[in-house]
């Protein structure tokens, strides 16, 4: 049997030299953080931390099916795009990736990566369409919620790929109040070690009273451990597990608009750059405002961040969310502020979705606020809800490109698109894009209407 012979250009990997001490200059960067670069046979190579101009030296590889990683690396020369870090523990921790380049720069790398993998995955072609870019007033100090690492009673981050513990004294993302938090924290357990025992991580959050939450979480491999949080419970809303959460006392108020405020009990989701969280709502409700929206569907709507607004706006709709406890809790808000609660539903969006097809049932706006990994299931039925519209709001590119090209194969029009810089000195990027529903879905509600 007469076997090809390999090309020239990418010889097997076994005949290849080691590429360890190859030069190569990095192109640009690339979604989910990462930066490329080629080899002289043409060969991609994907590392971490490096930016566009910098000239580096390869010292450590994988390669799988021809794509080369650079699991470690040596800048020869650096880019002219680098900046200074203003942190000191960037590089370690497994957070601030982008903080080696200024905010401009990240902004408009952002943006460069959400053409390329909408064009790429989504066959969406955006050359010469601006995409307006909303920041807030800074990239310091915006975190609101920061998620803390236990290790054997110490307190900080995971460094980048891996369980190891950086332990900053300052984080340079987070708020005066989460640092001085987090100071605290400290050294209530140096000073009491049981305080944390059998607890695994916590969540720390501001409310936009001021008011600092803790969120622990047990520690599976110490079942028997019992923490002594007495003395957190006097300075924070403390809970220990979602069943503590359920408590109302302990919840926190976020103000959405002027008029609006959500409920989030500890450990319900919100966003973590407040300013820019309400620009994003602003977006939303003038674009439902513009488009004649009255109602709508929430397929993800958490504890009513995009839906409160919508209700106060005069909107009628329904809102699903798998988590009970955020159920509740906006259930509770919108009637504090006098609004319809019958339409907060818990459950599963996309079997939702199946029965309220079955029911013959269409909004106006269908909105999906998914998680990072995207619509997994149920697209297509929640899509086929739509009467006029459909929201996507995402915090991933990648998925985002992926959740469109189903819908554009659905028969929807690409109408509006808007990015957030929710997550300064990281690649993660928040986009909301408007889609108008197919004509027939849309004659078809002229139908049942008449």
């Amino acid at each position: 049997m007469a076997v090809k012979p390999a090309s020239p250009a990418t010889p097997p990997a076994a005949a290849r030299p080691s590429l360890s001490g190859t030069e190569i200059t990095v192109e640009k960067l690339i979604a989910e953080g990462n930066a490329l670069g080629r080899l002289a046979d043409g060969r991609v190579v994907i590392l971490q931390g490096a930016v566009p101009g910098d000239r580096v030296v390869l010292e450590r590889v994988s390669e799988h099916k021809g794509l080369v990683r650079a699991l470690a690396f040596r800048i020869t020369q650096p880019s002219a795009l680098r900046v200074t870090p203003h942190c000191a523990v960037f590089g370690a921790c497994g957070g601030c990736d982008w903080m080696m380049l200024t905010p401009d720069e990240q902004r408009s790398q952002k943006l460069a990566v959400l053409r390329e993998v909408l064009l790429r995955t989504a066959k969406l072609d955006l050359a010469g369409r601006e995409i307006p870019l909303l920041a807030g007033p800074s990239a310091a100090g915006y975190r609101r919620r920061i998620r803390l690492q236990i290790v054997a009673g110490r307190i900080g981050f995971y460094a980048r790929s891996s369980h190891a513990l950086v332990e900053p004294e300052h984080c340079a993302v987070s708020s005066a109040a989460l640092n001085a938090a987090l100071r605290e924290l400290r050294q209530l357990t140096r000073s009491a070690p049981a305080t944390l025992a059998g607890v695994a991580s916590l969540e720390l959050r501001q409310g936009c009273d001021g008011s600092l939450s803790l969120f622990l979480e047990r520690d599976p491999a110490r079942p028997g451990a019992v923490a002594e949080i007495a003395g957190l419970r006097e300075r924070f809303l403390c809970a220990l597990g979602a069943g503590e959460a359920e408590a109302p006392a302990l919840w926190q108020r976020f103000e959405l608009t002027e008029q609006t405020y959500l409920l989030a009990p500890p450990g319900c989701f919100t966003q973590v750059n407040w300013e820019v969280n309400r620009a994003l709502i602003a977006r939303l409700l003038a674009g439902a405002q513009a488009r004649g929206v009255r109602s709508f569907l929430d397929a993800h709507a958490g504890a009513g961040n995009f839906a409160l607004p919508l209700l106060a706006q005069g909107l009628s709709g329904m809102a699903i969310e798998c988590n009970h406890l955020a159920v509740h809790a906006a259930r509770q808000a919108a009637e504090r502020q006098g609004l319809p609660v019958a339409g907060f539903v818990v459950g599963d969006s996309a079997r939702v979705a199946r029965e309220l097809g079955r029911q013959g049932r269409r909004f106006d706006l269908v909105l999906l606020d998914p998680p990072r990994a995207g619509v997994k299931e149920g697209l297509r039925e929640l899509a086929e809800l739509s009467a006029a519209w459909l929201a996507i709001c995402s915090c991933n590119p990648v998925t985002l490109a992926r959740d469109l090209r189903t819908l554009l194969d659905l028969g929807f029009e690409l109408h509006e698109l808007a990015a957030f810089d929710m997550f300064p000195e990281t690649h993660h990027l928040e986009t909301l894009v408007w889609l108008k529903a197919p004509a027939d879905a849309q004659a078809g509600s002229v139908a049942r209407s008449t």
